[in-house]
């Protein structure tokens, strides 16, 4: 018995020791679970695929559920790197009733791309107890290589492009105008109808410009500037003025352009009395790069040709014979190949070896010329068929308000074999000889710039025309 005696103390106070400790179990148990249960909703980030050093929003919603016992006074929400760092914290954030949520946003960036995991913590100060609880969610983010990449397109445009047509004929409308932020240079604004002038175009020299940006961050203070020089082959009668500056307009400043984005602007080169080959620079700052004082340092380029060329001359059908005097007479046909309208054409003969251009005065003046037509002319000219290969026609005409000079050539005749040491046949008749029969003879040819053109343009219509016409018969 009184092992038994001593033993049942020693049972009872191991059992009493064991509740004690179970009891303690569920008051620790009982007291993790917080009056106000409050959870972080799902992390959304914007943009939604940042690219790397690109600054990246986490909109953060904190909800305290409608089953809490408690309010909860929310006093700061953090984000941590996969490191534990701290990226970015916001405190006092607000209180939170049972049932309630509130937003807020936080900021970082990402030097490298690649998948990012980050911690979103929601601190939470209880108003029954006054404890603090803290809950956390993951989110990953997968963040994209920085690319800088700006696309620049340009489209030269007729003035009459930009006129307003109510019956809806190349009217405005027709080129997208809606979707153009605005004109810069000459006219200054966009002509929307509403005036009492809306026939007039609001451009001299009308350009669009279309800004793409295909990178991946934005690109700011994108200004554009234009500048042209005479396009080659259309500077007139002095080749060395080819490279003379024609226009240099700018810079216009436009918005800024995110990912994905275009801005289509007009751009008026102004008054152009040349054809002009024209660059449009677009200067701008990646919106990822170090804020300071030096600009807008990154470029993108596009080169157009204004105005568009859509006259073609060519000169088809040609004889060459003997003139009175001993002269030489080419006889041929000038073509407008092309659709675009030719003004005031005027052809003469042009400088070559062996070949006396036409005198001051001499021209022939065909006048104006539509898509397809045709006019005959005539010039008269001195050739020493012994040294001359080719006779140069030269053809001068108007087209959209540019003067153009062209140099096209007619073979010459070959000179007569039998007289080669006294210059051939036609070398005498340019230097005052005889032998007409020989000339004639020799002098005959039937040329065509291009088979195909020569036959399409001798059988187009008749134009309008001051200078003597063909029928278009077969010669």
């Amino acid at each position: 018995m009184t092992l038994t005696y001593t033993r049942t103390p020693a049972a009872l106070l191991a059992a009493l020791t064991l509740l004690a400790a179970v009891g303690g179990a569920f008051a620790i148990g009982a007291a993790a679970v917080p009056d106000a249960r409050i959870t972080v909703g799902e992390v959304e980030a914007s943009p939604g695929d940042p690219t790397a050093g690109e600054r990246t929003a986490l909109n953060v919603t904190v909800t305290n559920s409608g089953g809490s016992a408690a309010a909860a006074n929310v006093t700061e929400i953090r984000v941590r790197n996969a490191d534990g760092d701290v990226l970015d914290n916001v405190s006092g954030v607000g209180a939170l009733s049972a049932g309630d949520s509130l937003d807020a946003t936080l900021w970082t960036a990402f030097e490298e791309p690649g998948e990012k995991r980050l911690t979103v913590e929601a601190v939470a100060n209880q108003s029954t107890s006054g404890e603090f609880v803290t809950v956390s969610r993951d989110t990953v983010i997968e963040v994209r290589p920085t690319q800088v990449a700006l696309d620049l397109r340009t489209r030269a445009l007729d003035p009459e492009d930009l006129r307003s047509d109510d019956e809806g004929e190349a009217s405005a409308g027709d080129l997208g105008v809606g979707g153009i932020q605005g004109i810069f240079g000459g006219g200054g604004g966009l002509d929307t109808g509403d005036g009492q002038d809306d026939s007039q175009p609001v451009a001299d020299s009308p350009v669009e410009v279309t800004v793409v940006n295909t990178g991946t961050t934005t690109a700011d203070r994108v200004s554009l500037r234009a500048v042209g020089t005479a396009a080659e082959g259309d500077g007139g009668d002095d080749s060395s003025d080819d490279a003379a500056e024609t226009v240099d307009v700018g810079p216009f400043v436009v918005e800024d352009v995110a990912p994905g984005e275009e801005r289509r602007v007009i751009v008026d080169l102004g008054p152009l009395d040349r054809r002009s080959d024209v660059t449009v620079t677009a200067a701008f700052r990646a919106d990822t790069d170090q804020r300071n004082d030096r600009g807008a340092d990154r470029i993108a380029r596009s080169t157009v040709t204004y105005p568009v060329r859509e006259a073609t001359a060519t000169v088809t059908d040609a004889t060459v014979r003997e003139g009175e005097d001993g002269a030489v007479v080419v006889d041929a046909n000038l073509g407008n190949a092309g659709s675009g309208e030719m003004t005031g054409a005027v052809v003469s003969v042009g400088d070559a070896p062996g070949v006396e251009p036409t005198p001051a005065g001499g021209e022939y003046f065909v006048g104006t010329l539509g898509g397809s037509d045709f006019v005959g002319f005539d010039l008269t000219t001195a050739v020493n068929a012994s040294v001359a290969d080719e006779i140069p026609i030269r053809v001068t005409y108007t087209e959209r308000g540019v003067r153009y000079t062209e140099t096209l050539t007619v073979a010459a005749p070959e000179p007569d074999d039998d007289d080669d040491a006294s210059g051939g046949t036609l070398g005498r008749i340019g230097a005052g000889g005889v032998g007409a029969a020989g000339a004639v003879a020799s002098g005959l040819a039937l040329v065509g710039l291009a088979g195909a053109v020569g036959v399409a343009v001798r059988t187009g219509r008749i134009g309008g025309s001051t200078g003597r016409q063909r029928d278009g018969s077969a010669p």
